[in-house]
């Protein structure tokens, strides 16, 4: 580059890129940092990886994204693989991240923790979800490699503790890359066939790394959806995974599993025996009691003189007849006093009725009127006149008869203000 050259922002930045991207020290590093700055718009990461004294910016695009087995965020000290490029339109020099691994914690460990606490959060581990399981499966299904130890020792413990249930082996591999999804497939399998009673998922054995697909969500939701119930036995006694938080019981090791998931055939047979024999003594005995009853009931006065009750109730039957008759004559009798005492009341009624009748047809003015009086009226209004006051010569009356009556006319008045005749 010449001094003399005036250069634009654009070569500035083009030369300064491929200096950087062709060093090859700058190539395929290892970085080590804090994250800071943690940013996701979209499917891509933004983050900073900073110490004491410097800050660099990183980003990882989401085909490396999809490779993580752990959740970044602010403050997780971690080390990172990439290569350090320009971003021209800004002139900034970044770490295009390859992979991140956390410090201190291993990423496996690291990733085992967050998911299990979102899990816990949306409620995959709550009892209530747990299902039951049966007390005697006629048919077991088992999630595991056909190859491994773990299959092995299923099969050799069922067939000892009962050794004519039916096994349904969905096969899967049960480590290495892709065996997550296997796992999930192989009990999602075993759903869709819904033949089964109890599930076993697990396998023998083995570092971190061998059990980790047993801790991904893959596998998580699979258990977690299954409507058939689930035994997780991953690993040994000390080996803890996610299925065995999501499943519906955990077993220590895969023999354990299959001693849990059916009872032994030969303490079976002993209990039913036991319950046999309990049956028969209680069968003996109640029977023993029925026939203590029935000798004291052929003991017994009716059992030795069966018509003798008959008897009585027929003497009984009789004596209720006779009351039954007596009852009834004094219902009649009392019948009949009541009658005769009302007939009396209706006629001195009437009676009573007839004075107060002929009383009222004395008091009534048509008695009066009978006698020769009548009843004067004005006309129209027929209002009865009772002074010589109320009406004029030559205004028309009604006079009211015993029998009918007359229309006429005032041509006189006489004046007596007394009111005798």
């Amino acid at each position: 580059m010449r001094n003399s050259h005036i250069y634009t922002v654009n070569e500035i930045t083009s030369y300064i890129k491929n200096l950087v991207e062709e060093d090859e020290n700058l190539q395929d590093i290892w970085v080590r940092g804090e994250i800071s700055n943690f940013k996701s718009p979209s499917r891509h990461l933004y983050f900073a990886l900073k110490d004491e004294e410097s800050l660099l910016s990183c980003i990882m695009f989401q085909d490396r994204v999809d490779t993580l087995k752990f959740t970044l965020e602010n403050g997780l000290e971690v080390v990172a693989r990439g290569n350090i490029g320009i971003y021209k339109p800004q002139g900034r020099y970044q770490l295009y991240v390859e992979e991140i691994f956390p410090v201190g914690r291993g990423y496996l460990y690291l990733a085992f923790e967050q998911l299990k606490k979102e899990l816990e959060r949306k409620g995959y581990f709550r009892p209530e979800h747990k299902l039951h399981l049966p007390y005697l499966p006629q048919r077991i299904g088992i999630v595991t490699s056909p190859k491994g130890a773990a299959i092995r020792d299923i099969l050799t413990i069922l067939d000892k503790r009962f050794s004519n249930l039916e096994i349904v082996l969905s096969p899967c591999r049960v480590q290495g890359e892709g065996a997550s999804e296997e796992i999930a497939q192989a009990i999602q399998n075993l759903n869709d066939y819904g033949k089964v009673d109890v599930i076993i998922v697990g396998r023998g054995g083995g570092s971190l790394e061998d059990l980790f697909p047993f801790n991904e969500r893959v596998v998580a939701e699979a258990i977690y959806n299954s409507h058939i119930p689930i035994i997780s036995a991953v690993g040994h006694e000390i080996d803890v995974t996610i299925s065995d938080f999501v499943a519906d019981e955990r077993a220590p090791t895969p023999s354990a599993a299959a001693e849990r998931v059916v009872p032994k055939k030969i303490d079976l047979i002993s209990n039913l025996k036991d319950c046999k024999q309990k049956l028969l003594h209680l069968i003996h005995t109640h029977l023993n009691s029925l026939r203590s009853d029935l000798e004291r009931i052929k003991a017994s006065s009716p059992f030795k003189q069966p018509y003798r009750r008959i008897q009585d109730l027929k003497q009984k039957t009789d004596d209720f007849r006779r009351r039954i008759n007596s009852l009834k004559e004094k219902l009649e009798q009392e019948k009949r006093m009541l009658i005769n005492l009302e007939e009396s009341k209706l006629e001195k009624n009437k009676e009573r009725i007839l004075s107060w009748k002929e009383r009222l047809r004395n008091l009534s003015p048509l008695s009066t009127l009978k006698r020769g009086y009548s009843i004067c009226l004005s006309h129209p209004e027929g209002k009865i006149i009772r002074d010589y006051k109320q009406v004029k010569e030559g205004e028309r009356v009604k006079v009211k008869l015993y029998k009918g009556g007359i229309y006429s006319q005032v041509y006189q008045i006489e004046k007596e203000e007394n009111g005798e005749i």
